[in-house]
Parts: structure tokens; C-alpha cells; sequence
């Protein structure tokens, strides 16, 4: 039965909504092939001391070692072959359409111009290449100033059409960084039509959640596990259907659980809460969104049903406008009815 699960993991059309371009396109082969091409120092020089490298210990830790590895990329062009790479294997896991998050607070030397402009290159790649829509969700660093979030909004709107910027996130170290320090910047995305979303409920608390969707209008959660610890949340977050984009093997890894069964993506979903599977960053935890969604699928022992419906609220969280959804969820209906005989 698990194998037969696994196989309609495979086959069924997906979305990914929680992935970013810097640590998920940034294998140890990309960073060393960049660090030679730009000149930039890494302190690895071949795989196995990456490897070694990418060994860390807690989400601090973690984020170091990002922004190690994000110095190497430098231009629009290192931009676009990172989209093209996270494209590429989006289409051998069946994504059929993603949603990419862009820090470029972890490359601040670089101009925005820049980064849009590989973007932009980026998603036409996969659209032609691979066949996968890419879209992006532009993503503040919560450890800078209130400015710095203003100035990418305000810099990112004039880029939407041509780079499918299509929301703005917040990332980075979440504790001690509540939501409301950018609330100017998420006020100024909404007067501009940008969608909402954030990181919250990873490594800070329930608190930060409510935060996110009360002073930042947060339409959708990244990661918000710990949502458990308040059920007026959990029962709020179920009511208005307010997604999760929940990363299991990353939550594993970065020690948000000790190990799967103690994971809460089951408890949220039995509670009606619209969770998606994610990857986050999979060179970073050897990993890609399949492996996710297996590991889940095992764990807890669900149903063909219980897949569809996960692989389906990918499509549900998806930040498409309403008629480009409607036509998504008709398709992948089609192809769940389809595939389950």
C-alpha cells in the first residue's frame, strides 16, 4: 500500500509554495561552480569539504552557512541559472507551478535590478524549458530596518509583470523579529496589490502569528507548526482557511521536533487547517518537496484521499488569481479522479 501512495505522490500534478531561490538552488556543485566564476571565497573547495560545510546545528547556524553560500551569487545571470535549476527539478517532481521566495536582504551589494532581472529570465526558462509556471513572493529580511522592507516593495512593484512578483514575505531570523517591525512595508504591498505572506511560527512563537495576520495582513503562514499551542489560532487559522505552507524534514532538521511523529502538520490538518507540504531549502537538507510529502504520508499513515487532498491544497494556497486557480483545481481533479480509477 505504502508504495502505491508513493506512486500517486509521483504521478499526481503538485505546486510548491515554500522554496527559496538562495537555498534551494545553492547545491554545493552551483556554489563552487559560482565561487570560481565571481571570483568569491568560499571555506570549502570540493564537495566533500561542502558537505561538511552544510552540516549545522541550529537555525542561526543554518542561516550563517546560507549567507555564506548566497555571496557567490552576483548578477542576473547567476539569478536566472538558480531559477532554471530549482525549474529543472521542479519538473522531475511534477510541479507544475511554484511559488519561489527572493531574499536579496541576504545580498545587499547586489542592485534589485539585478535580481529582477535574472528573475524574470529565470521563470521564462522553466515556463519554456520545463514547463513550470514560476512566480515569486518577495521576501524582507525581518533583521532589517523598517525602510529596507519599503524600499524592496516599492522597488518590486514596478517589477511584478515582467519577474511574476506576486506577493511579499518576511524571512530570516524570526525570534526576536515579530512581524509588526515591517507592518509599514506589508501596508504599502497591500496599497500596492501585492498578496501577504510570512514566516511565522517556526522558531518564534504562536504570538507572532496573530501578530502576522492582525498588524501585516498575512493572507497566508510559512511553516506556523507551532499554531498547536493556541487553539483559538488553530480554530481562527481553520475558519478563514489562512494556509500553512509546512516544511516537515526542514522542521526535523533545524530541531523544531525531535522527529516525525512528534511533528504537528497531522494535528493542524485533522483540525481543518489548509497545510501544504513543502521543501524550504533541499540542498540544505538533502531532500526535495516528494521526499516531504513521503515522509509525512508514512509517518502518519494516511490515505490515497488524504494525499489528494494535500497535493490539492497546494493548488488552494497557491497565490493564482481566482479564475487561473479555479481552472488549476479543475485540472488536477481530473487528474486525481484519473488516477485513483
Amino acid at each position: 500500500m505504502s508504495q502505491d501512495l508513493h506512486e500517486l505522490i509521483d504521478k499526481l500534478p503538485k505546486t510548491e509554495l515554500h522554496l527559496h531561490i538562495e537555498g534551494g538552488a545553492m547545491y554545493p556543485e552551483f556554489a563552487l561552480e559560482l565561487a570560481e566564476k565571481n571570483k568569491v571565497p568560499l571555506p570549502f573547495e570540493d564537495l566533500d569539504s561542502a558537505r561538511e560545510f552544510y552540516k549545522f546545528e541550529s537555525l542561526d547556524h543554518f542561516i550563517h552557512i546560507l549567507r555564506t553560500t548566497v555571496a557567490t551569487l552576483c548578477d542576473a545571470e547567476d539569478y536566472c541559472r538558480a531559477v532554471s535549476i530549482i525549474g529543472e527539478r521542479a519538473a522531475r517532481q511534477n510541479i507544475h507551478y511554484h511559488e519561489l521566495m527572493v531574499s536579496p536582504g541576504l545580498r545587499p551589494d547586489v542592485p534589485l535590478q539585478e535580481v529582477f532581472a535574472g528573475m524574470a529570465a529565470g521563470r521564462e526558462l522553466n515556463r519554456k524549458r520545463f514547463g513550470v509556471e514560476t512566480r515569486f513572493v518577495l521576501d524582507i529580511d525581518r533583521t532589517k530596518p523598517a525602510d529596507f522592507g519599503l524600499n524592496l516593495v516599492e522597488t518590486g512593484a514596478a517589477w511584478c509583470e515582467r519577474a511574476g512578483i506576486i506577493a511579499v514575505g518576511l524571512d530570516c531570523q524570526e525570534n526576536g523579529f515579530p512581524p509588526a517591525l515591517h507592518k509599514a512595508a506589508y501596508a504599502r504591498a497591500a496599497e500596492l496589490g501585492f498578496r501577504r505572506a510570512g514566516h511565522a511560527g517556526e522558531d518564534g512563537p504562536a504570538a507572532y502569528m496573530w501578530e502576522g495576520i492582525r498588524e501585516c495582513g498575512f493572507e497566508r503562514i510559512d511553516h506556523g507548526v507551532r499554531a498547536v499551542e493556541d487553539p483559538a489560532l488553530v480554530r481562527y487559522l481553520a475558519e478563514h482557511r489562512i494556509p500553512l505552507t509546512v516544511c516537515p524534514l526542514s522542521n526535523l532538521q533545524l530541531r523544531v521536533f525531535p522527529e516525525m511523529p512528534a511533528h504537528t502538520i497531522e494535528t493542524l490538518r485533522q483540525a481543518g487547517v489548509l497545510v501544504t507540504i513543502n521543501s524550504d531549502d533541499p540542498p540544505m537538507f538533502d531532500c526535495d518537496m516528494v521526499d516531504d510529502f513521503k515522509a509525512v504520508v508514512d509517518c502518519f499513515k494516511l490515505d490515497a484521499a488524504a494525499v489528494v487532498e494535500l497535493a490539492r491544497n497546494g493548488f488552494e494556497a497557491s497565490f493564482m488569481e481566482p479564475a487561473e486557480k479555479a481552472t488549476a483545481l479543475r485540472e488536477f481533479d481530473l487528474a486525481a479522479t484519473e488516477l485513483l480509477g
